[in-house]
């Protein structure tokens, strides 16, 4: 299995610096206003075809044999029934005899046939034989000095010790000192569309539709595990569903599709089941911090000293930041992996992010209570100094405006009756950063436009930002630009991740489309007397700077062109995008203390993004964000049986997540900054959420959940304990 793909914050300059020719527009037409996704109409009636939708002559069906058991060796794989098995045109072994699994669902074997049905059938009769192992099923069982040794270099990485300041001096300076143990559950992805591709072999040649978030990564993969070139590979993704960081290779199920297609002679469609997804396809890792924390009398940070610890699964980390962005002068930290046979961690939307906020987050609280000071102010007491990507001291009054937090009342609500209201505070950063994309533009003779980008759309809009930074440069309607992207025979574009998208790609399409629109310049200029450099391209026309009437329409500039099209090729280049966001949210919440349900009735985003390219799409970003945040907060959690280690809730039965009715009252404000340069937007609204509800039950309720998800046994075991006398 290989390791899972981590993507990093891309380090970028905070505040953008470039090349003049190539600025955005001060006073643009469309970017910053509220624009449409220009593929809504094809989604909403079906002519958007997702990877599930493709459809190739004699198409197959391929399903695979996975395994039962989280950790076992396999003896021996037969699979002559299943060749005989109705409709089946290839059967292939993922592993060879023995060969040791290491998590339930991991690949054995696989079948393709003519119908869907019919490989389902087939791969019921594929027999394997195991012999079962023993599996670690918890961390508590593999941090065990008893614990057999499971994992090659062992079931625990220690990682190196942090430390800075002088501790022991720091808590000597304490008026108050916290002693909890804080922890995250291990979260699935989820993705509304499962993994999965179809491939298509023409002779050497492969093409695949895949379900990525990379066309040209998932090309590279498929040449390196198929070990051919990769210019005989193609990757397509025209619409993909979802993927938060879990799709940016051809992973197990691509490379044994392309294997069945070509043991086949057909196309194969291969796309994973709800089951498979939550098994196999990555997750959000656990995370766990046992933390002693003082502060001093005036409200302080005095020293933080915590030992923590997490799992990613089989051989996969489970890293984080800690403490999260409020400064500390005196801490320490050890941090380790552990191992157990589960599925492996994978990039998940801000990865690590959200642990390190809910732990810090939560602990703030708790050192706020004991100095009595008002979250909010005790946050900005501790704050690091200002900066371009970290404004919280202007953010959080902001938010506190926007949400009425004058109307918050202490710790614990006193009002008569089981409904309990309280309100909850958190603060997030991210990269968002962002390079190395490329990009292709063509003028036609007929006035078309088209321009290329081997960037792909995840759903966030991708395809529309590209049509709006177009349009914008060239003067022109928005829907008089030709977009095409999701092909990795496209000029490169990198993976959709790390919020690197916009902050990659919308420089590179403004530097193409600049380029494209001086070479017009320069075939239009000598029939207008004017130098190229006195031209504008607005409202459909290029004209002299100075004088509107001097001009010509877009179409009658197009047609100088005579036979030959215009055709440029462009990059990113800096001084279009910076790193670095910063954003805080404050969670109402409202508790039944006597069912110990927590329901969300309103959260306030306060978020900064650099430039808004399109403001309609980076609010949908940010409710995005706040909803992957709920569902973190109160309902998502994979549960594995202790004793067998198979996961109990492979399915949306079980595996809960958040419906209709539990969607907040969500106010979005973007901090526009056009100075930086477009950053990236799709993680850090997701970060800050379980933070502040965590913290708005607390002040709900009086009693302190350390736990994630917050469910209504949690609360009710706190209510309880609290009754008893005991502490939280």
């Amino acid at each position: 299995m290989a390791e899972a793909r981590q993507v990093p914050e891309v380090a970028a300059p905070a505040v953008a610096q470039g090349n003049a020719a190539y600025a955005w527009p001060t006073h643009p037409t469309y970017m910053g206003t509220d624009v449409q996704r220009i593929d809504g109409p094809d989604k909403v009636t079906g002519r958007a075809k997702y990877s599930y939708d493709i459809q190739r002559p004699n198409m197959l069906y391929g399903r695979i044999v996975r395994s039962p058991h989280p950790r076992a060796r396999v003896v021996a794989i037969d699979l002559t029934m299943a060749r005989q098995a109705p409709g089946v045109k290839a059967a292939l072994a993922v592993v060879e005899p023995n060969a040791i699994l290491m998590f339930q669902g991991e690949e054995v074997a696989a079948v393709a046939a003519a119908t869907e049905e019919q490989a389902r059938d087939a791969a019921r009769l594929v027999k394997v034989q195991y012999e079962v192992l023993p599996p670690l099923t918890s961390v508590e069982q593999a941090m065990s000095p008893d614990a057999p040794k499971v994992f090659p270099d062992g079931n625990v990485r220690e990682g190196a010790a942090e430390e800075t300041g002088d501790l022991a001096a720091g808590f000597k300076a304490a008026a108050h000192v916290v002693e909890q143990t804080y922890n995250t559950q291990v979260q699935t992805h989820v993705s509304l569309e499962t993994h999965g591709c179809v491939c298509e072999w023409d002779g050497d040649k492969l093409t695949a539709w895949v379900s990525t978030q990379a066309v040209h990564g998932t090309r590279e993969g498929f040449a390196q595990a198929l070990k051919i070139p990769q210019a005989n590979v193609r990757v397509i993704t025209q619409y993909m569903g979802g993927g938060f960081g879990s799709k940016f290779a051809p992973d197990a199920q691509g490379i044994i599709c392309a294997n069945l297609a070509k043991q086949a002679g057909a196309p194969v469609h291969l796309m994973l089941d709800r089951k498979e997804e939550h098994l196999a396809t990555g997750n959000r890792p656990s995370a766990y911090a046992k933390i002693r924390a003082g502060v001093s009398a005036d409200g302080m940070l005095t020293a933080f000293d915590a030992q923590t610890w997490g799992t990613g699964g089989a051989g996969v980390g489970a890293g984080f930041p800690l403490p999260y962005i409020y400064q500390f002068p005196n801490r320490r930290r050890q941090h380790k992996d552990v191992y157990i046979n589960a599925g492996g961690a994978r990039a998940m939307r801000a990865p690590g992010h959200p642990q390190g906020c809910f732990i810090t987050e939560v602990l703030m609280d708790e050192l706020a209570d004991l100095v009595k000071l008002d979250p909010v102010d005790f946050r900005m007491k501790n704050l690091p100094p200002d900066a371009p990507d970290a404004r919280w001291r202007a953010y959080f009054p902001i938010a506190a405006k926007l949400f009425g937090w004058d109307k918050r009342h202490p710790t614990g609500d006193a009002t008569p009756g089981p409904i309990k209201h309280g309100f909850g505070c958190s603060a997030n950063r991210w990269g968002g950063g962002g390079r190395g994309s490329h990009a292709h533009c063509e003028i036609l003779p007929d006035g078309g436009v088209i321009m290329r980008c081997g960037t792909q759309d995840i759903g966030t809009g991708t395809r529309t930002l590209v049509s709006i930074v177009t349009a914008e440069t060239l003067g022109l309607p928005i829907d008089a630009v030709n977009t095409e992207i999701g092909d990795s025979l496209y000029p490169f574009s990198g993976g959709s991740g790390g919020s690197t998208t916009a902050a990659s790609v919308t420089p590179a399409i403004r530097v193409t489309a600049v380029k494209a629109l001086d070479a017009l310049k320069a075939k239009v200029a000598p029939k207008l007397g004017v130098p190229p450099a006195d031209l504008v391209a607005s409202d459909g026309r290029l004209h002299a700077r100075n004088d509107r009437a001097k001009g010509m329409t877009w179409k009658e500039a197009c047609r100088t062109l005579g036979a030959e099209p215009i055709a440029v090729d462009g990059e990113w280049q800096p001084g279009l995008s910076a790193s670095g966001t910063s954003g805080v949210q404050m969670a109402e919440v409202e508790v039944d203390t006597e069912t110990g349900v927590s329901k969300v009735t309103r959260l306030v985003c306060v978020q900064d993004c650099g430039l808004i390219v399109d403001k309609l799409t980076a609010e949908s970003q940010v409710i995005g964000g706040v909803l992957f945040g709920v569902n973190y907060a109160l309902f998502e959690d994979r549960i594995l049986d202790r004793n067998t280690g198979q996961m109990v809730n492979p399915n949306m039965e079980w595996y809960l997540i958040g419906g209709p009715s539990d969607v907040p009252e969500i106010t979005a404000h973007l901090v526009d900054q056009p100075e930086r340069g477009v950053i990236g937007l799709g993680e850090p609204p997701a970060v800050a959420t379980a933070a502040a509800i965590a913290n708005a039950i607390a002040n709900a309720t009086g009693v302190r959940l350390r736990s994630l998800p917050m469910t209504p046994d949690k609360v009710l075991a706190a209510l309880e304990q609290q009754r008893a006398g005991g502490t939280r």
